[in-house]
């Protein structure tokens, strides 16, 4: 480990340029509110003994009690050239929840069919729900969506298997005509798993469009609008089409950007009320391309995430872990401003956010939280370590100073 004083380290943390050693031991200290010289000379102190004993810091848990978790060992609040970054403390005892409390989403979509029926998948019971150009759309027992191709199936029945749960939509001007969709409401999330083996993770207030089947098609593309995490099956053909020898590229494209991948994992970002589309790699390699911005191709590696600004495409290495928290049931954030951070609780919880004070969207934040709790105890979590205060009406949460 390099030599170097306790306020550099400090700034690589600010950063995010700390290695995991040194993340963990800057984590591992509980402070108050600011860094005393104490603090700088217990950091320096353990950061001297870690190199005269080469020792190797133990691997940070990924679940810390109480509920209020930090990302590495404990909790603390840095204060590094006048910015504050907040890391939740997990000694201090709990607020009481609120006496109007919101309930955390949970499994909710709507499918809806090439030909406009549309399927409540949260109310409806497991089985085949559908079939579709020879494909069999089945909710499975843990809830999963999963679509299924079967040869034999030369058509589509003329009624769905369920037809109290399905009605039918007008779709003679939708532009997606021909395309299944499945779409999650602000407080919902959902999985589905695609006729080619891809599984996707479809995150709340989220849209994505794909067909039946990628039967006889150059390419498998999908449409996403919101969020979603892909594990993308590598496949050379489709359901048995020996002739197509060549590996089939998976494309998902969002409003103004297209990812290219064969077999790989990765978390797109493109709601529409953030200003940037963050695409992130978990695993192997995509191709970002956005001809209204640049002719050539971003290429990702893992570790990467590319930045999408609407003027330029940027790539950076990033913790992929904070990317796909939601997945994991958690909300992870670090240096984080609470505006950001309220876009997220908004749309899980489905509540609209109100700032009495303008100043409280910039205040600064990191750790982790459970997705599962009532809305009481994020909000009593981001009390206890600054001066913001919450006041949850009905669907809507005041912030204030």
């Amino acid at each position: 480990m390099a030599n170097f004083n306790a306020n550099d380290l400090l700034k690589k943390y600010e950063a995010g340029e700390c290695t995991p050693e040194e993340l963990a031991l800057v984590e591992g200290y509980l402070i108050n509110t600011k860094i005393t010289e104490q603090d700088l000379l217990a950091v320096e102190s353990d950061l001297y003994e870690l190199q005269i004993r080469g020792a190797k810091i133990p691997e940070q848990p990924k679940r810390l009690n109480p509920v209020l978790r930090m990302t590495g060992w404990a909790a603390a609040i840095l204060i590094v050239g006048g910015l504050a970054i907040l890391l939740f403390r997990s000694g201090k005892p709990q607020i009481e929840e609120y006496a109007n409390d919101i309930e955390p989403g949970s499994n909710q979509a709507t499918l809806t069919l090439a030909n406009g029926k549309k399927i409540n998948l949260g109310d409806v019971k497991n089985g085949e729900l559908a079939v579709d150009r020879g494909v069999k759309i089945i909710k499975a027992a843990d809830g999963q969506l999963t679509y299924v191709f079967n040869p034999d199936i030369k058509a589509a029945p003329t009624r769905d298997s369920i037809p109290a749960l399905v009605s039918v939509n007008e779709v003679s001007s939708n532009p997606y005509k021909g395309l299944n969709s499945v779409t999650t409401p602000r407080g919902g999330q959902y999985h589905i798993a695609l006729p080619d083996g891809t599984n996707v993770w479809i995150n709340a207030g989220s849209t994505l469009r794909f067909p039946s089947t990628f039967e006889g098609l150059a390419e498998r593309r999908v449409l996403l609008l919101g969020e979603a995490y892909f594990e993308v099956a590598q496949v050379k053909s489709v359901f048995g089409m020996k002739k197509r020898a060549r590996k089939m590229p998976f494309i998902v494209k969002t409003a103004n950007q297209e990812v290219k991948v064969l077999g790989t994992h990765f978390n797109i970002n493109c709601y529409t009320d953030e200003k940037d589309i963050k695409t992130t790699l978990l695993e192997g390699s995509v191709g970002i391309t956005s001809p209204l911005l640049q002719a050539e191709e971003t290429i990702l590696e893992p570790g990467d995430q590319g930045i999408n600004n609407g003027s330029v495409i940027k790539v950076r290495k990033v913790d992929t872990d904070e990317a796909v928290s939601w997945i994991k049931g958690e909300f992870v954030f670090r240096n984080e401003d609470l505006e950001s951070i309220m876009r997220k609780v908004a749309r899980w919880y489905n509540v609209e956010v109100i700032y009495e004070n303008q100043q409280a969207r910039k205040e600064l934040f990191g750790g982790v939280l459970s997705r599962y709790d009532k809305i009481s105890k994020v909000l009593n979590a981001l009390e206890q370590t600054s001066n913001v205060k919450f006041r949850v009406t009905g669907k809507k949460v005041f912030v204030a100073m």
